[in-house]
């Protein structure tokens, strides 16, 4: 028998949105995508992410610093992170993964050391660091607001600057140098004193930078030299330790690092020191741009240590600090080519930097719209500009240098965890396989779990959270012949010393088992409304489409806009599971699983459902070739008013009125009619 006013309802999942009311969102609002991306070959089915796994070791299994035997892997000498904690600095450039890591003991102890891995050959670089701890930073707390590190490539340098270098008369910043240089052929008077004179050759148009190892023939400099300052004239240099003995014409050896050997030192920039620490590097027509105080110091080209002249730099217009640089790209198609640089003021301000000291056109204007960010780990390249996260949401600087207005504002999709962002400087995004992630510790909810979200470019929608507790991420483009492709490299909050990578897409070799722990997936619209009537509705018949693997369990539960559950149901994927290789006897079992079918679903309620609005929720084990697609539901209005909210009576008269048969009030101290209006 058919069902009396009864209406059909399809719901089709579109993203995530921090609507509180799904009936003033956008059409398939949802209030929880955990762990779900969206099916790359059909709109508005679901399917659960990728595990992020460990990336050393091979067959993704998590590999620790130090969880290998001493001279079984590539990780060793000065470079050693004995103790490794926390990693508090990321960069991808091909194949190789740089860093700072923690140390908590050894020599190295209360330091960020730095690392290189090799994602294609899987392991780490033997890492050259000369001068030891005194040019290595503290390591900052692991909580609370920082001021992050950064790691940039200019040239063939790795540049990194640290809260952690004292400044002073230490170190202000730091770098990998793989240059691959060599040079013996100039010679140099040796005193016992740090000075090195009468150079045969003027050794900065020679290529010898600040950083690279010295040495001579007669053995005067001690081992673990590096130079520290060379002569505007390039005709002397200063060590970074007194020589132990004098001769003049002494033939002197200098050398750089490498791919697979890279030399670590720290210090300032030589011909014009900086004034400060820098608290930001960035390349920008391949020179360095350093970020100090209220000024903008950039080298020379393809010298990312030198800054001959005092000129170089930018005072800022408006007299406020420069706190992260980020390039613009010349465009969505010539991505490795910067036309600007962009300059944030903490959250007030930005300044967009164009052309060059060399071609005479090198100009600053204020993009002057009183919006930037206090999340500089934020800040990343898309095929759209320049993202970050601004207090108030997702922002994106075009290419034409115009700011958008925050991306998912009123239920369009999220801004909620980032602007309740507990510590705002410790978010982080990169954006790859078109999608950009943004994780954050989210303040608005208990616990404030560590989540992340993920804005789908094609689509414009966003998932999530997802339960990966992101601390760093940056973008990985491997070569052919890596374990992946392309994805994302990252760092965990509270796990240390792991690196991570993550695709965006599932495929047959997924794992579904995160950290240990099998992933969750919840599939839940914002609360919903049957229709606009102010009748109360009853569910009686409804419909999920899903593929459902064998053996896989799906909870479907209802609740009203109180929370009190109204049913739950639970659906079981047919079929045999797949049995795992080498957990059986042969023959006795079946060798593959069953292929599950995407089809509809009865969901079998017990009772009928009744309510005005509703929380639907689906949640279950994350898995390979589960899907979640539509929900069909048939409602029937009920006919009367949603809720019985109890009538406000007129207070009762004050003691001294009473009021007669006729509606007249009597004073009845006075004894006398109470007049009235009228």
């Amino acid at each position: 028998m058919a069902i009396r006013r009864s209406k059909p309802f399809t719901f089709r999942a579109r993203g995530l949105s921090d609507a509180i009311d799904g009936t003033n969102a956008f059409p398939g609002a949802m209030a929880s995508l955990q762990n779900l991306v969206p099916f790359p070959g059909c709109e508005g089915v679901w399917v659960p992410r990728p595990a992020a796994v460990g990336i050393a070791g091979g067959a993704g299994a998590e590999v620790k610093w130090g969880s290998f035997n001493w001279g079984s892997a590539n990780w060793g000498g000065f470079g050693a992170v004995d103790g490794a904690a926390q990693i508090n600095g990321l960069l991808a450039v091909g194949p190789w993964i740089y860093g700072m890591a923690a140390s908590t003991a050894g020599a190295n102890a209360g330091m960020d050391v730095p690392f290189a891995f090799n994602f294609l050959t899987q392991v780490f670089a033997n890492i050259s660091i000369p001068r030891g701890p005194t040019s290595l930073p503290n390591t900052p707390a692991g909580l609370g607001d920082w001021t992050p590190p950064t790691m940039q490539q200019v040239g063939n340098r790795i540049m990194i600057s640290h809260p952690g270098y004292p400044g002073g008369n230490g170190s202000y910043f730091g770098w990998l140098d793989l240059s691959g240089f060599s040079d013996d052929s100039k010679t140099g008077s040796t005193h016992t004193s740090a000075l090195v004179d009468t150079l045969s050759a003027n050794v900065l148009l020679a290529g010898w930078q600040v950083g690279m190892t010295i040495a001579d023939t007669n053995g005067n400099i001690p081992p673990g030299t590096t130079i520290k300052a060379i002569a505007a004239d390039g005709l002397s240099l200063t060590l970074s330790q007194s020589a132990t003995g004098s001769s003049a014409g002494d033939a002197l050896q200098v050398a750089g690092g490498t791919l697979a050997a890279p030399l670590y030192d720290s210090g300032n920039t030589n011909g014009n020191p900086l004034a400060a620490v820098p608290v930001s590097i960035c390349q920008f027509n391949a020179r360095a741009y350093f970020a100090v105080g209220t000024a903008l110091v950039f080298s020379d080209a393809g010298s990312p240590c030198q800054v001959t002249n005092a000129s170089q730099a930018l005072a800022a217009q408006n007299g406020l600090t420069f706190s992260a640089l980020a390039g613009l790209p010349l465009s969505q198609y010539v991505g490795g080519v910067l036309q600007s640089l962009i300059a944030f003021q903490g959250d007030a301000n930005m300044v967009q930097v164009t052309g060059d000291a060399a071609t005479s056109n090198l100009a600053q204007n204020n993009l002057g719209i009183g919006v930037g960010t206090n999340a500089p780990n934020t800040i990343c390249s898309t095929p759209l500009g320049v993202a970050f996260v601004a207090p108030d949401g997702l922002r994106i600087i075009t290419f034409s240098g115009q700011v958008t207005e925050p991306i998912g504002r009123r239920g369009q999709g999220v801004i909620q965890p980032f602007i309740n962002s507990v510590f705002p400087s410790r978010m982080c995004a990169a954006y790859n396989q078109d999608v950009l992630r943004i994780s954050t510790l989210n303040g608005s909810l208990p616990n404030q779990p560590a989540q992340e979200f993920w804005y789908h470019f094609s689509d414009k929608v966003w998932s999530g959270p997802h339960t990966f507790p992101a601390a760093l991420i940056e973008p990985l483009q491997a070569p052919p012949g890596a374990l992946s492709g392309h994805g994302f490299v990252m760092a965990a909050w509270n796990i240390n010393a792991t690196l991570y990578s993550s695709t965006v897409t599932p495929t047959a070799e997924s794992s579904f088992v995160e950290n240990n722990q099998p992933m969750q997936w919840v599939w839940a619209p914002c609360l919903w409304a049957a229709d606009g009537s102010m009748s109360r509705s009853a569910i009686i018949e409804s419909i999920i489409a899903m593929a459902l693997p064998p053996q896989q369990l799906a909870q479907i539960s209802v609740s009203d806009e109180e929370n009190n559950l109204l049913g739950t149901v639970i659906l079981q994927g047919e079929g045999e599971a797949g049995q795992i290789w080498g957990g059986f006897n042969w023959g006795a079992a079946t060798w593959g699983a069953s292929y599950p079918f995407y089809r509809q679903r009865r969901l079998p309620w017990d009772q009928p459902l009744i309510f005005t609005q509703s929380f639907i929720q689906a949640t279950g084990i994350s898995a390979a070739n589960l899907a979640i697609g539509n929900l069909y539901v048939r409602y029937q209005e009920l006919g009367y008013a949603p809720v019985a909210f109890p009538i406000l009576q007129p207070a009762p008269p004050a003691p001294n009125v009473i009021v007669t048969e006729g509606g007249v009030p009597i004073d009845t101290e006075a004894g006398q009619p109470i007049a009235t209006e009228g």
